[in-house]
């Protein structure tokens, strides 16, 4: 099996996407930001790797990471945005890795995900006057 297009706004069947080598992976998530036009912030393939970070735990059913998903949208977060907030996460603990030389730890970053504010992640709204 292969996925032969991604929609963040769907998200990949689990069992499809896992089976994919990671590059395909990130090849995928990459033209999808580039076939919708969404900006990246700068480096399009970092941006689609971190996104692949995100859809893999989702898929493996990670826990902390389906339950911060499951609460961003719930609260109204469209996926896209629920995918960024929990890559926000996932950033973080990647520079603090980085940036200690310490092993990751999970439980510290299970715990961010439990606190991901869903309002944060929602589109602004623009005043009319």
């Amino acid at each position: 099996m292969t996925i032969g297009v991604y929609d963040v706004s769907r998200g990949p069947n689990a069992a499809e996407w896992l089976v994919l080598e990671e590059s395909a992976r990130i090849a995928l998530v990459a033209e999808a930001h580039r076939r919708s036009r969404a900006s990246v912030g700068g480096n399009e393939e970092a941006h689609a790797s971190i996104h692949v970070v995100v859809e893999d735990r989702l898929a493996m059913g990670h826990t902390a990471v389906v339950a911060a998903y499951d609460r961003c949208r719930a609260a109204g977060v469209d996926r896209h945005n629920a995918i960024h907030a929990l890559a926000s996460v996932v950033t973080n603990h990647m520079v603090a890795v980085l940036e200690s030389h310490a092993g990751f730890d999970q439980a510290t970053a299970d715990r961010d995900f439990e606190v991901i504010d869903p309002e944060r992640w929602k589109p602004k709204k623009k005043l009319t006057l």
